[in-house]
């Protein structure tokens, strides 16, 4: 609306002024901003449409000598209300129009689909047939279908009699038999008519990745095949392989950035933690080998952006969204990102990430002496500052020589000894790094997490990065430092069946870190000379029309690491490993009752109830996956709680995050000793496409230690027509 824009009253600027400015020295106060504005990310996301939106822009168009100007756009296969809008403009002049057009065939083809489908779903293509102004005929309607979906042959093409404005319908059934994306192609011919619409189905494997590990020796002169049999037991397609071979067998980069880039889910932290690596992927393979989106520098610079809307004014960052946080080991975690990737090049606001310096800047000269649990962060808001060249080495060398003890994580003193190093203070900083040795080899895990996020692999393959990124030289620290780390790392990384993004995020920093350092070893990889560590990546049928060979073509042994994943063709049954996941059904009156069979239309709750033996502190991850028949039916009803309908739900759970997708509920909680060992989270769904259907399992886990986990077992649900 540019008149609007052009001649519409301007809103009153806003200032604030006050004195207190007169209590800051002067010679060190910086001057303040007001921050305003700020995506605080969206609470619903979901699957692609089956259709895709119609959007059309012309750019500029010159009007001609007459005064009007012609515009022409290739509509795509389209029924319905468009609206066209026009903007223009002369030297003196503005002016706007706008005005609904219908667009569609004489005859109308309106297609239904469920948002998505999951492996073994069976459902319905529902299309219906309005003749509005075509011919009184036979309509011919073809399929040609693409994908992990059949339909019997007999419904490929039917042929239906309309009458003059006459309606009709079909139902074509499908079946999900794979995991990918299915196209649809109908075509309808009639007399005097031929009208295609085009649709796009997700089919999801509707339940968890399995991750299998395996480390095995390659003797000098000897081979390792890798063939499509490592995916037996996986559903086709859904299957990928990873090899690392290096002398670092814990840091298989390939399997931990591949474990990154499919985490589905989005805190701080983890946006972090999948971003970081990407800085340095270049470093260990080409990005076809590890099997990555080749459009890295847009997911850093997206990342960044949504980094940046949760920072709140005072310079720190919300773990979820802007403000409420009070997290000083996740400002400096997100602010080493943010340096790391203004170091190659990527542009963070200056403002923003000026406060944020400023902000850990504030938290150093106000920390009180670092405690049980003070330190980490202290230690790590250091490090940032001094690598961005901040003065702080008075502060790191009072805490090295007198309260060196007060930090409890061998990631801390790791972090004070590098930060050291980086400002010149080398003898001193291998002093710090050999107690931060001592400390791993003494560290061991309670099983349960802690407020730094951290465990002993993440502390080892923390240290280990940054003990390699100081690159101290002999006599500043013993000759055979990485070895020793490296040793502790592997040790607590064979500990592990499961790995958090912390965890996965340091360990591609330390195999970056030690890519220079891996001995000359040769290897042959298909035919291929290569020297150093090997990486590579395999998905989905990659391996199906030839098998890989890695020859090690030195004389001394190699350490091969192999890591398979994928959806597995024998669903995985319940399981408890401490926490307990029960999933029930209420109607809207709180009765319960079996939510095997419903009717279309239907609405229902869905509660959750999550037990521990024992409270433990704990970021916990509660994520219900639906079944494709049925839809979360207005979240705000719940969460409101002002709605008489729900009254009796009893809400004992305030989630941190909540997030309605097409597919799965998700609710983040934060756990300590001093709750009750057992909660309930409750929504509201709707059966909305008619249907048999998988009912994947409703999980929680702790986020930084997922060896901790519960799960339900499967379900089937059946949406009757109604």
């Amino acid at each position: 609306d540019p008149a609007d824009f052009f001649y519409g009253q301007r809103k009153l600027a806003i200032d604030i002024r006050d004195i207190y400015g007169l209590l800051i020295d002067g010679m060190e106060g910086a001057a303040g901003a007001v921050r305003s504005g700020g995506d605080g990310g969206a609470a619903i996301e979901g699957n692609l449409p089956t259709q895709e939106p119609v959007a059309l822009f012309s750019g500029v168009v010159r009007v001609g000598a007459d005064g009007a100007a012609n515009v022409s756009f290739d509509m795509p296969a389209f029924n319905g209300a468009v609206r066209v809008m026009v903007a223009a403009w002369s030297k003196n002049k503005v002016g706007s129009a706008e005005a609904n057009v219908i667009v569609r065939d004489p005859v109308v083809a309106v297609g239904t689909l469920p948002r998505f489908l999951a492996l073994g779903d069976r459902s319905e293509l529902h299309v219906d047939l309005d003749n509005v102004e075509g011919e009184a005929g036979d309509y011919r309607i073809d399929l040609d279908i693409h994908g992990p979906v059949t339909v019997p042959a007999d419904a490929l093409s039917k042929t239906i009699q309309l009458a003059a404005h006459q309606r009709a319908s079909i139902n074509v059934p499908l079946t999900a038999v794979g995991v990918g994306t299915a196209t649809i192609d109908l075509d309808l011919v009639g007399p005097k008519l031929e009208a295609k619409q085009h649709f796009a189905l997700g089919v999801e494997s509707g339940a968890p990745e399995l991750y299998r590990r395996t480390i095995r020796m390659i003797a000098g002169g000897a081979s390792q095949t890798i063939s499509n049999d490592l995916l037996a037991d996986f559903v086709p397609g859904s299957g990928a392989v990873s090899v690392a071979v290096s002398p670092f067998g814990a840091l298989d980069a390939p399997a931990v950035l591949q474990a990154l880039d499919r985490y589905p889910y989005g805190c701080s932290e983890q946006l972090v933690s999948r971003a970081m690596p990407l800085l340095y992927y270049n470093r260990l393979a080409s990005i076809e080998n590890l099997g990555l989106d080749p459009d890295v520098d847009r997911r850093i610079k997206e990342t960044i952006e949504r980094l940046m809307a949760r920072q709140d004014s005072n310079g720190a960052f919300g773990l979820w969204q802007a403000g409420g946080e009070d997290d000083m080991w996740l400002d400096a975690f997100v602010t080493d990102f943010l340096t790391r990737a203004r170091e190659r090049g990527f542009e963070a606001p200056r403002q923003g990430f000026d406060q944020a310096l400023e902000r850990l800047r504030n938290e150093v000269a106000n920390a009180a002496d670092p405690g049980a649990e003070a330190g980490q962060p202290l230690a790590y808001a250091l490090y940032v500052l001094a690598r961005n060249g901040r003065p702080v080495i008075g502060d790191l060398r009072y805490l090295a020589d007198t309260k060196l003890d007060a930090f409890k994580t061998p990631l801390a003193k790791a972090q004070i000894a590098a930060a050291l190093a980086m400002l010149g203070d080398r003898t001193r900083a291998g002093k710090v790094f050999t107690t931060s040795l001592q400390a791993l080899r003494d560290e061991r895990d309670d099983g349960y997490s802690r407020p730094d996020y951290g465990s002993r692999l993440r502390d080892g393959a923390g240290a280990l990065a940054l003990l390699a990124e100081a690159n101290l030289k002999s006599g500043e620290i013993a000759d055979d430092a990485i070895l020793q780390v490296s040793l502790v790392v592997e040790q607590a990384r064979a500990e592990r069946v499961y790995t958090s993004t912390q965890e996965n995020n340091w360990m591609v920093l330390a195999a970056e870190a030690l890519a220079d350092r891996a001995p000359a070893h040769q290897f042959i990889v298909d035919g291929q000379t290569t020297t150093g560590s090997v990486y590579r990546k395999w998905k989905g049928f990659g391996l199906d029309a030839k098998p890989s060979t890695i020859v090690n073509s030195s004389q001394s042994p190699a350490q091969i690491v192999i890591t398979t994943s994928g959806v597995p063709i024998v669903p995985e049954p319940a399981a408890s490993s401490g926490y307990d996941v029960e999933r029930a059904f209420y109607k809207l009156d709180g009765t319960k009752f079996d939510a095997s069979r419903v009717t279309q239309s239907d609405r229902f709750v869905v509660v959750l109830k999550v037990t521990e033996a024992e409270a433990k502190y704990a970021r916990l991850l509660v994520v219900d996956r639906l079944p494709a028949g049925l839809e979360i039916d207005n979240p705000n009803l719940v969460e409101g709680g002002d709605v008489e309908a729900f009254s009796w739900l009893k809400k004992d759970a305030d989630p941190a995050h909540t997030e309605y997708r097409d597919d799965r509920f998700v609710a983040a909680i934060d756990r300590n000793g001093d709750q009750s060992a057992f909660f309930n989270l409750a929504y509201v769904v709707r059966a909305v496409a008619p249907g048999k259907y998988v009912y994947p399992p409703a999980t929680a886990e702790d986020m930084y230690r997922p060896e901790r986990f519960g799960r339900t077992a499967f379900g089937t649900i059946e949406v009757v027509a109604k």
